[in-house]
C-alpha cells in the first residue's frame, strides 16, 4: 500500500533530511535546501532554518567532543608524555589570542573545522565566544547559499548561474583561507614539534 505523505508531512520529512544532512556533508546539504527551496519544493524559512541550525548544532557538538579530551587523555601515559603541560598552556594562550580569527577562517576551508572546533573545546576556548563567532559564521554562509538560489534565476532565468555562483562561494573562500594560511602561520609550539599550532 502507498501512503501519500500530505504538504505538512513532506516538509517535515524533507527538513528532518536536511538536518540530519548537515552532520554528513554540511555544504552539500545546505546546496540541498537552498535548490528545493528555489524550487518551491520546500518554504525557504524552513529549508534555511533547518541548514543553520544543523551547521551550528554540528559545531558546537565538535566542541563538546573536544572538551572531554583532556580527561580523556588523562588516563593514558602516553599522551600524557606527549602533551606536556607547557606546550598545551602555549597553545591555549595562542588559540585564546586568535580564536575569533581562526574559527572564521575555518569556515572558509574545506576540511579544517573538524579538528580545529575539537582544538577549541580540548583547549577550553570559551563557548560563549565559539558558539558566537561559529553561529554568525554559520548565518552568514547558509544565507549566501539560499540568497544565489533566491535572486540569481531572476538575473537569467534559465542559466546555470546559480551553480556558477556556488561554485565561486565554495572555491574562492578556499583560495582565500590558504592565501591568509600562508601570512599566518608560527613557530611550532614545542622544539620537538610535537603539537603545532591548531594548523589553518
Amino acid at each position: 500500500m502507498t501512503v501519500v505523505l500530505g504538504a505538512s508531512e513532506t516538509q517535515a520529512a524533507l527538513v528532518t533530511t536536511i538536518l540530519l544532512g548537515t552532520f554528513i556533508y554540511e555544504d552539500g546539504a545546505t546546496l540541498l535546501a537552498a535548490t528545493l527551496s528555489a524550487t518551491g519544493r520546500l518554504h525557504p524559512a524552513l529549508g534555511l532554518m533547518a541548514a543553520f541550525l544543523g551547521v551550528w548544532i554540528g559545531d558546537v557538538g565538535l566542541y563538546v567532543l573536544g572538551s572531554s579530551f583532556q580527561q580523556y587523555a588523562s588516563r593514558f601515559t602516553r599522551l600524557q608524555a606527549w602533551l606536556k603541560p607547557e606546550v598545551l598552556t602555549r597553545a591555549q594562550v595562542w588559540f585564546h589570542q586568535n580564536a575569533v580569527r581562526t574559527l572564521m577562517i575555518s569556515r572558509m576551508i574545506p576540511g579544517s573545522r573538524l579538528p580545529l572546533y575539537l582544538a577549541a573545546g580540548a583547549l577550553r576556548v570559551p563557548f560563549r565566544l565559539f558558539a558566537r563567532v561559529t553561529g554568525y559564521c554559520a548565518a552568514v554562509w547558509v544565507s549566501a547559499i539560499f540568497a544565489v538560489w533566491r535572486f540569481a534565476p531572476r538575473v537569467l532565468p534559465g542559466s546555470g548561474l546559480p551553480w556558477v555562483l556556488t561554485a565561486v562561494l565554495l572555491f574562492v573562500p578556499f583560495l582565500i583561507g590558504k592565501r591568509l594560511n600562508r601570512t599566518a602561520r608560527v613557530e611550532p609550539l614545542s622544539d620537538k614539534g610535537a603539537l603545532s599550532t591548531c594548523a589553518l
